[in-house]
């Protein structure tokens, strides 16, 4: 619950940090209204001020452009002449990735300033970690330099009891095969390597393909070296040697959809399907438009999804199908487009009880790889329509709802798909999703010590037990008051620990490596529904943090 309250707020940000349209025009401030806001970025390794850095403050009222200045040769930066309101702050530049004022980690917002009339809010620092880089050599199958041979760093984020791969940066080799990515946050990474075979001659069909490889020479991500860029590193010697294969070809033919011919450009593609770097290993080719045959050369042995989409100006038809490649070619494919479906649904709450329902969003989280997902605005009477699902397996996360409910149950065709996923089929209708949310959820109260006295920055983490911490809606966290006084509500029933931590870079609660340093520090707690408990913590101290 409290993961998925950071996710939105962080895709909040992300909408104004794109821009807004601007709302009803707002009266000028009077003189002495404006407000100045200032302060300073700093490498955080070493503390000195860094220069030429974009520095953005976004209003989070108002929407539309946000204001920017760069930082001077001290580090210093200053807006003059803002108006009131409540506003976000961001910094990046100069190979630094970006980073949101008092942002603790990867997924949190950061905080929000808010401007009272004259107001200046002074003394706010960044402190940014410099950027590590990573350097090699990609060489061909004989052994010899790969010249334009293209390299990219994907960043491996542990999210549950798996890694999520995250493509952020690449470089291309130059004429001696040597590469250098640089912009990189601290973290751990796979590099690849993919490069475009040349035909040696007229009669060379193409067929022979490079792998998209990874370090140290493997195209199976899962067997590929982990590399640990801490901040300011230069990682170097990080070479790939391209696999190259026979490809083979994969014919077929699309059907389904409106009877008229496909449009020009409808494109069909596989992607692996298993694996998590979908954008890594694409085949693909365009339909032929008087047979709506097609034809995809020189394709590796492997697992696939089929898939391909054509609109036709009102919806959009798609249809997806596992596919096995071997060392032979595969033909007679055929491909089902299909309109997309509906999901309707509505929402409860307790008997007697007013909930703004408007003000609630949900959306299905597409499990299988390569596909999208679907939401839905939420009417005032609860009722809404997700659009645009096709078949496959989803999960189901809601937001938007006070901290003092929680959710109860959503029921499909009878069974809670709560946590658990539910499945799109053309072949089966899906019926009425029916979400409940309730008031009666548990609540923990209680304070945070630092050598037995209040700590009042702590960062308290409700953390459910095994084997349900790849369950992100049962997470819950809040930030202790100035007196380390907290309270987490709307808590589901079940077995949790708590924790509280000093803030820090690289507090990801939702990593089983990084829980397992903890384990011992948390508190275990039973929430049950309308049983309120007072638990008191002791803070881990940021020293005690292994990544420091």
């Amino acid at each position: 619950m409290g993961i998925i309250r950071v996710v939105l707020s962080i895709f909040l940000f992300a909408l104004s940090a794109q821009g807004q349209e601007q709302g009803l025009a707002q009266p000028s401030p009077k003189p002495g209204e404006t407000c100045t806001v200032e302060g300073a970025v700093v490498k955080a390794t070493t503390g000195e001020g860094l220069k030429k850095i974009t520095v953005q403050l976004f209003s989070q009222e108002r929407g539309g452009e946000p204001l920017s200045t760069l930082t001077d040769a001290n580090g210093r930066f200053v807006f003059n002449g803002v108006e009131p309101g409540a506003y976000s702050l961001m910094a990046s530049g100069n190979g630094y990735p970006p980073q949101r004022y008092g942002q603790r980690g990867r997924f949190d917002a950061g905080k929000i300033l808010k401007l009272t009339p004259g107001h200046t809010e002074k003394d706010l620092v960044f402190r940014l970690q410099p950027p590590g880089v990573i350097t090699g050599m990609i060489y061909d199958e004989d052994g010899d330099p790969a010249v334009r041979a293209q390299v990219q760093a994907v960043r491996s984020v542990r999210q549950g009891s798996r890694h999520v791969f995250m493509p952020t940066t690449g470089a291309q080799t130059d004429d001696r095969g040597e590469y250098r990515i640089f912009g990189l946050e601290p973290g751990q990474y796979l590099v690849v390597a993919t490069h475009q075979r040349q035909q040696v001659a007229l009669n060379d069909p193409g067929d022979d393909v490079y792998l998209p490889t990874f370090h140290r020479g493997t195209p199976d991500p899962g067997e590929a070296t982990l590399i640990e860029v801490q901040p300011g590193d230069e990682v170097s010697g990080i070479n790939v040697d391209l696999r190259l294969l026979h490809g083979v070809h994969v014919r077929g033919s699309v059907r389904g959809g409106p009877p008229s011919k496909m449009q020009a450009g409808m494109w069909v593609s596989l992607q692996k399907r298993d694996s998590e770097l979908q954008l890594l290993a694409n085949y693909g080719a365009g339909v032929q438009n008087e047979t709506e045959t097609f034809e995809i050369r020189g394709v590796p042995p492997g697992s696939y999804y089929l898939s391909g989409g054509w609109g036709d100006g009102k919806l959009q038809y798609y249809g997806r199908t596992p596919l096995d490649v071997g060392t032979a070619d595969v033909d007679g494919v055929n491909l089902l487009l299909g309109a997309p479906l509906q999901l309707p649904g509505s929402f409860h709450t307790d008997p007697g009880v007013k909930l703004n329902f408007s003000a609630l969003n949900l959306w299905l989280q597409p499990v299988d790889p390569g596909m999208g997902g679907g939401s839905a605005s939420v009417k005032p009477d609860g009722t809404f329509v997700i659009e645009n699902l096709y078949d496959g397996n989803y999960r189901l996360h809601v937001g938007g709802f006070p901290e003092e409910y929680y959710v109860k149950s959503a029921l499909l065709g009878g069974m809670d798909v709560l946590g658990v996923g539910l499945n799109i089929s053309h072949g089966q209708p899906p019926g009425q999703l029916e979400v409940t949310l309730t008031l009666n959820g548990g609540r923990v109260d209680g304070t945070v010590l630092k050598d037995w006295k209040p700590f009042g920055r702590a960062v308290v983490v409700l953390v459910p037990d095994p084997p349900l911490r790849d369950h992100s809606e049962l997470y819950s966290s809040k930030s202790c008051d100035a007196l380390g006084r907290y309270s987490l509500l709307g808590l589901p029933p079940g077995d949790f620990k708590l924790f509280a931590w000093e803030p820090r870079q690289g507090l990801d609660f939702s990593d089983p490596d990084f829980m397992k340093v903890y384990e011992g520090r948390g508190t275990q707690v039973h929430i049950e529904e309308n049983r309120r408990q007072n638990v008191q913590l002791e803070v881990i101290p940021a020293e005690e943090d292994p990544q420091q």
